[in-house]
């Protein structure tokens, strides 16, 4: 399956964060709404922020899959990383990439401090 442009999965967060069930969306990476994620993934994306990265790795674990690749999408345009991670791979095949992405933060942690 061909990977979506930045641009469309950009677009596809933000329409699908509009059009929620929830009047209000808070933007908010651990929320139990999908929008309310969405809409913290679209902020992080828009300034590039690197305290950003350790929420979006633990969104790469999340049910839903456009949350998923969203958030692998912004880690990529923060980062320039990507792990190998595939959104659409079985959950043991994301989980190894997940490993890879929390050892990559972990050691680049230590080397900031």
């Amino acid at each position: 399956m061909p990977k979506p442009s930045p641009k469309t999965i950009f677009i596809l967060s933000l329409l699908i964060a509009a059009a929620g069930c929830k009047v209000r969306v808070d933007a908010d990476f651990t929320s139990a709404y999908p929008q309310d994620r969405l809409a913290a993934i679209a902020e992080a994306r828009k300034t590039n922020d690197p305290d950003a990265v350790k929420p979006l790795i633990s969104l790469l674990n999340s049910d839903d899959p456009l949350v998923r690749l969203v958030a692998s999408d912004t880690l990529f345009r923060i980062t320039g990383e990507d792990m190998g991670y595939d959104y659409a791979q079985p959950r043991a095949d994301r989980q190894e990439a997940i490993d890879r992405w929390i050892d990559w933060y972990e050691r680049s942690e230590e080397a900031g401090k």
